[in-house]
């Protein structure tokens, strides 16, 4: 069966730039987030060996949910510069390392994601997601797992269940009702985890709640119809519309080992430079590309 391997590469660029010493070049380019991204990209090229990989990421115009939610994600700190000058090199590196690169005006990574996910399964692909972003989850299925770069977790369907006490599917109304502090979206008052999962449990859905709204209301009178449709809404994985895929572009492709090499010698990065040797010598790009 076809493997298709997708990134979230807004979420490894905030991941390695974080995660790691501030690193620079003798003239004091930053490089941290440059280094950690790469190494993370090297070692899923070498342990896993794709045969399809595309990497999404966010861009600066603000996204449809902004559109209709001001506060959405609004107490995210600003990018820092040093990783923002940092992003050109690493999206450069991408496209040198012959990996498919998707960015969309208006959506954010993970709903590209998600929409070359629903593309590719339709097209009988196994899909592995490399994220830390819980949102991601909803897309666990029988054939598509997400691994959490920060923990090393898998989550396929029963590892979901087992950490929320929900199905994938039901994610979305799981975290409308409990709320999402790190996209700034709250939930209903008085509803917390155990709480979110009993009214599911009652009720199935938040869409089906909504249509049985007063009777939900005699058990949580703070509760906010509006707010609660548009936390939903929010939490939901939109499809990208006009996302042209082709099977044969998220095909890897031959790195080009001249430019990379080059680039990391200007970049300062020796042991780089140690594992695109490596990676070029593994198997004349047969096993690998």
């Amino acid at each position: 069966m076809k493997v298709l391997h997708l990134l979230d590469g807004s979420a490894f660029l905030y991941r390695s730039f974080f995660a790691l010493p501030p690193l620079s070049t003798r003239s004091g380019f930053p490089t941290g987030a440059i280094y950690g991204f790469m190494r993370a990209i090297f070692s899923i090229l070498k342990t896993e060996k794709p045969s399809y990989f595309a990497i999404a990421f966010d861009l600066p115009a603000p996204t449809k949910r902004e559109e209709v939610y001001r506060e959405y994600k609004a107490k995210r700190p600003s990018m820092p510069d040093p990783l923002k000058v940092q992003i050109p090199v690493i999206k450069e590196l991408v496209d040198l390392l012959g990996i498919k690169r998707y960015e969309v005006e208006g959506y954010e990574a993970d709903d590209i994601i998600a929409t070359i996910s629903w593309w590719a399964l339709e097209r009988g692909f196994s899909v592995k997601v490399y994220s830390p972003d819980k949102d991601i989850l909803s897309l666990v299925c029988e054939r598509l797992v997400v691994v959490n770069p920060i923990s090393g977790e898998v989550f396929d369907r029963k590892k979901v269940l087992e950490k929320f006490g929900v199905p994938p599917e039901k994610l979305p109304d799981y975290l409308a009702l409990v709320g999402d502090k790190v996209d700034n979206i709250e939930g209903v008052k008085g509803i917390g985890p155990k709480t979110a999962i009993k009214v599911l449990e009652a009720y199935g859905s938040v869409e089906n709640l909504l249509r049985n709204w007063q009777d939900f209301l005699r058990a949580f009178p703070q509760a906010n119809r509006e707010s609660l449709e548009l936390a939903l809404s929010l939490l939901k994985l939109q499809k990208v519309e006009g996302l042209s895929l082709k099977e044969e572009e998220l095909r890897l492709k031959s790195p080009n080992f001249n430019a990379l090499r080059k680039r990391f010698e200007e970049l300062e990065m020796k042991s780089l430079i140690k594992e695109l040797d490596s990676l070029s010598k593994t198997s004349t790009q047969k096993s690998l590309f």
